[in-house]
Order: C-alpha cells, then structure tokens, then sequence
C-alpha cells in the first residue's frame, strides 16, 4: 500500500480520501477546518510540508485556482522526489500546464484530474475523471483513480481541465434554460411535478434536469425541495463558466448563461445550488 496525502477534505475531497484509506493505503489529511481532518478517521498534517514531506501520492481538492497554486508551491519545495501529484480540483488549463512543467521539473509525476458527479458520486466512488497529463503518470495513477470512479485519460497537462470546463459549460447553460422554462410554466399555471413528468419524457431531458429540477417539492432529494441546499453551489458554476469562456473565442450562449448566474448571485443566491438561478425568473422582486 502507499503512503498518500491529501490536501483539502471538503465535500468532495473527504469522501475521497476516505475510498483511500478504506482500500488500505496510509492517508495523511490536509485541511484549513480541524472538524474535517478528524472526520477523515486517519492519519493527519499541521502544514503541507509535513503532509507531503514522504508521500508517494499527493492530492488536492481545492475551492480556487489560487489555492492549488499556493499549495503546489509548497509541494514543489517538500514533496520527494519521483512522487505522484494529481490536481483534482477545477481550474483553468494554462495552470494546469504551469504546476506541471514546474512540478516535472523537480521529478515528480503530474496529472490534472478534475471530476464530475457530484457529493453523491464521490462518496459513491462513481466520479467521472477526466485526466490531463502523461500517460506514463496515468497509468500509475490509474489503480489510485479507480477507487474513487472512472478515470479517463483525456490528453496532455491542461487536457483534463478543458474537459471539465466544457461539461460545466453544458450543465451551466442547461440549468439556465431550465430555469427560464420552469419560470414560463409556473407563470402560465404548469403543475410543477406534471412539467417534471413531460420533460424527462421528453427531448428536453438531462441529467441537469434529473438531479436537480429547480422547482420545489417535486423531487424530494432535489436541491429545491431542501431550500437550495448545495450539492454544487452556484458561486462555483460562476467560477467555472467565467474561466470556460476565458477559453473561447465567442460563446454567447455561455456568456448569457453567465450574465443570469451572477444576477442570482447578486440576489445573494451564491452560496446556494446552481439551481437557484431559477429564483431570479421565478420570483424577480425578492431575488
């Protein structure tokens, strides 16, 4: 079994963790709130430096870019040699591309592996992976990766952060019309759970729409019927969608999308699901 430290225990990065040390490895935790280091029910670290100082494995589930480009600057100075690095936070390509041409520059193996599928699917292990790196440093991440999903290797350093832009992009715009559409039917006196029913019979279905239908009391586990509590806070898709347009050329579609998520944030809808975004149709003068 190897030794592995892993930076970062939030929603996502505690489930994780968690498979790890489950399958027997020695997991050494990382995180800025206490509560979630004793969670992790393993091994852990007051510094990056000591998290990582004999790792075999180092990763990271971080909220920001700025974040992973502070920790990856410790790991650099800490980490050994010929250890493993994999990123699976959600950041733009061209820092993926930076951390690993500074990171193999010391030795180390990298991979940008952000996922999809939410809290569910990390505390499932059914994550998506989508992996940018060499494929030498994939496949020795491979057995690692496959306790938490289903890794696929997607191309060069930055590779994996495009795939994941470009799905959030869809889910972002998806979630938009979503809302529009609930706010046109609510406004037009459409039964909530009869439009759920037609849609997902429908070819306006999805999974967007199937995990988190915007409309109330529909669906009991739905963000909307638990007041928006977060399984991917809207505050994130804002993050994600700014830095996918970043990388067009011209998407109006994404950037109309955008203009709707930061009206809900501005609302003060942020920290609430993506779902939310429906509020600012639906109810235009509270939200």
């Amino acid at each position: 079994m190897a030794r592995v430290a892993f930076i970062g225990l939030g929603t996502m990065g505690l489930p994780m963790a968690r498979h790890l040390l489950r399958a027997g490895h020695d997991v050494i935790g990382l995180d800025l709130e206490p509560e979630r280091m004793a969670a992790l029910g393993g091994r852990t670290a007051d510094s990056v430096a000591a998290a990582v100082g004999e790792t075999e494995v180092a990763f990271t589930s971080l909220p920001d870019p700025e974040a992973v480009s502070r920790v990856v600057h410790e790991i650099a100075q800490s980490a050994p040699e010929a250890a493993l690095f994999i990123d699976m936070s959600t950041g733009p390509p061209a820092l993926a591309r930076e951390l690993a041409r500074k990171l193999t520059g010391r030795g180390l193996d990298v991979l940008d592996a952000p996922v999809s599928g939410g809290p569910a699917g990390a505390v499932a292990a059914s994550l998506t992976i989508m992996v940018g790196g060499s494929l030498a440093a994939f496949e020795r991440a491979e057995p690692f990766l496959r306790l938490l999903g289903r890794p696929v290797h997607v191309g060069a350093a930055g590779a994996g952060q495009t795939a994941k832009l470009c799905n959030n992009l869809v889910a972002g715009v998806t979630m938009a019309a979503l809302g529009e559409a609930c706010a046109i039917a609510e406004r037009e006196g459409i039964d909530a759970a009869l439009l759920y029913e037609l849609l997902t019979t429908s070819t306006g279905d999805s999974r967007v729409l199937r995990t988190r239908y915007p409309r109330a009391g529909v669906v009991d586990v739905h963000p909307s019927s638990n007041e928006y509590a977060p399984l991917f806070a809207l505050d994130l898709l804002v993050k994600d969608l700014a830095l996918a347009l970043e990388l067009a050329d011209d998407s109006p579609v994404a950037a109309a999308a955008l203009g709707e998520y930061r009206r809900a944030q501005a609302a003060g809808l942020g920290p609430l699901d993506y779902s939310a975004v429906y509020l600012v149709r639906s109810r235009p003068t509270d939200a």
